[in-house]
């Protein structure tokens, strides 16, 4: 048996030595008492020992959890490795502060010295291992426990030989459940008491696993992606990539015929010092997940639910930063994005890689959580993620361009204002432009515009759109293109077919998303956002009534527009009241 002296009560002693007052370093009860608010949750406490088995060598590890009376708090956390289990004469040590065998390394996850402990006080007062090494039968246990410690039942840190492993646990303790383990070790954070569901502000203990499972997804994925298992509570967890370029064995199978992968937008490396660099990458979700505006990360683009694979609100502008190949944090980082975050980021995935050595540039703690670039850093990564960044939003916005286009010309989008421009002009002088066509211009014309939206060759669509121009006055679709025209118009025999341009900022940003409210509600926005786009509006559309005046203002003489703003005035107003009628009737 071995013990540790650093939590042996210490012997009384005189108040006074020479003639001065004297204390001792540490009050080891109330010391401990006051580690266990370091900032660890549930996450960030079980990260540690699975930290610690995968630096063992373990290809699987284990957490289950032990719940409560009615699943209201969670009791007690085991985290079971194959690794090759620690060495006796450091056992006793595991659970002293400050003790590690790699302190101070920067080659693997750990450095500090504390993370168990202080990840395992954070939970709960007492910490049990268990391990036994390869060829030796014998199975070894040390602990530690705030309540004895205070108690002064427990003085120091023992490692005792045992009869076997704890009889909860002996069947996880196997291979398949078989064959015991050649080698391993078995940590249980016990008494837990900051584990409990509800509470004004509190979440379900679903949830909480949930967020655990998660973190253990994202975190570990690069190990999960080289064959490392690591189950919660008898299910393996599957790994889970913000960048979407590794094989997700969900996705996969799923969508085996479609390869759905993230798309590397920019990637390279940033000189730091020392001959050490940070990499970073910024990738695209897959297309099938971001199909088409307006899904909120929530649908593919066949519409079925991907709210598992997290591309909601939730995750627009968070970057994941990996330390030595493990995620210690995924959050937003301030003043870091250009023109900060949109909402269209949720579709864009940001790494930033860096090795142990480069630790205080990325101001990383003990607890491996919220790592933050220094502000000299932090310049660098804003200036170099601006180009992809803004590269990335354009190429979302384009591809749902080019998706509403297609799908606004095989529906009847413009149906109800068509039919009451149509009504209208029943009384209206007949259109004059286009009546020099003959039939084979006429026709060349049609098969431009099925070229324009994308219908050509599809006899369904382009014979709707046809019936469409043959009974109607007006035909306005939807089309794109890079031009500056906010819409074109074809003339055809007395009649207009009117295309509008959703590339230009006035349909994509003003045009669209109105229209989208008025389809479908708020669609998501609050009522902050919804004031904020009515008055976007207003400025645009005097905007627009000022690029009138500049477009007229373009040539010696204006007066030859007298006609046409009369015009455009007139049958506005005409149509106007012809869907007032509709809407009153």
């Amino acid at each position: 048996m071995t013990s540790n002296p650093l939590f042996q009560e210490p012997i009384p002693s005189p108040s006074q030595s020479e003639g001065k007052p004297r204390a001792d370093i540490i009050q080891i009860d109330t010391a401990l008492e006051s580690m266990r608010d370091s900032g660890f949750d549930l996450t960030a406490a079980a990260g540690e020992p699975i930290d610690n088995s995968v630096e063992s060598g373990a290809t699987r590890i284990q957490v289950l959890t032990k719940v409560g009376e009615k699943k209201r708090s969670i009791d007690e956390i085991a985290f079971i490795d194959n690794g090759r289990g620690i060495n006796p004469n450091i056992l006793a040590h595991v659970l002293s502060m400050g003790f590690s065998t790699r302190y101070g390394q920067r080659g693997g996850l750990g450095r500090f010295g504390v993370g168990l402990k202080l990840a395992g006080l954070s939970l709960g007062r007492r910490i049990d291992v268990y391990t036994k090494q390869a060829g030796d039968d014998t199975i070894r246990h040390a602990y530690i426990d705030l309540q004895e410690i205070a108690a002064k039942k427990q003085t120091h840190i023992e490692a005792q030989v045992v009869e076997g492993w704890p009889p909860e646990y002996d069947h996880a303790m196997r291979e398949s459940g078989e064959e015991a383990l050649d080698s391993g070790t078995l940590v249980v954070y016990g008494k837990i008491d900051r584990l409990i569901a509800g509470s004004h502000y509190g979440t379900s203990l679903d949830e909480k696993l949930s967020d655990l499972r998660s973190f253990i997804a994202r975190a570990y994925r690069k190990f999960l992606d080289q064959g490392l298992v690591i189950e919660l509570n008898g299910t393996r967890v599957t790994l889970l990539d913000p960048l979407f370029r590794m094989d997700n064995p969900r996705i996969m199978s799923r969508y085996a015929s479609e390869d759905p992968r993230g798309t590397i937008v920019d990637e390279g490396d940033i000189e730091i010092a020392d001959g050490h660099s940070i990499h970073v990458t910024v990738t695209l979700v897959p297309v099938q997940f971001r199909w088409e505006g307006g899904l909120g990360g929530s649908k593919d683009h066949n519409g079925r639910d991907i709210r598992e694979y997290q591309i909601a609100a939730e995750r627009a502008g968070k970057i994941s930063m990996m330390r030595n190949g493990r995620e210690i944090n995924y959050d937003i980082v301030p003043r870091l994005l250009p023109t900060g975050i949109d909402k269209i980021d949720r579709y864009i995935g940001i790494e930033v890689a860096f090795p142990a050595e480069l630790d205080e540039f990325f101001q990383v703690r003990n607890v491996k959580r919220g790592a933050v670039p220094v502000a000299k850093l932090r310049e660098k990564l804003r200036e170099w993620l601006d180009r992809p960044v803004r590269a990335a939003r354009r190429q979302i916005r384009a591809h749902w361009g080019e998706v509403a286009t297609q799908k606004h010309a095989t529906t009847q989008e413009h149906q109800d204002t068509i039919d009451a421009a149509a009504r209208a002009e029943k009384t209206a002088p007949m259109g004059q432009a286009g009546k020099h066509l003959t039939d084979e211009q006429s026709e060349e014309l049609l098969q431009e515009l099925f070229d324009d939206l994308g219908i050509k060759g599809d006899e369904e669509k382009t014979e709707q759109v046809r019936e469409q121009v043959e009974s109607k006055p007006f035909t306005l679709v939807d089309a794109g293109w890079p031009g500056k025209e906010i819409f074109e118009i074809t003339h055809l025999n007395g009649k207009a077919i009117v295309r509008l341009n959703h590339r230009h900022p006035f349909i994509r940003d003003i045009y669209d998303p109105l229209k989208t409210v008025a389809k479908n509600g708020s669609n998501g926005l609050d009522l902050e956002e919804l004031v904020n786009l009515a008055r976007k509006t207003e400025k645009a559309l005097d905007l627009l009534f000022l690029a009138y005046a500049k477009a007229e203002n373009m040539h010696r003489d204006p007066e030859q527009f007298d006609d046409l703003r009369s015009y455009w005035g007139q049958f506005t107003q005409a149509y106007l009241k012809e869907i007032a009628r509709e809407e009153e009737s």
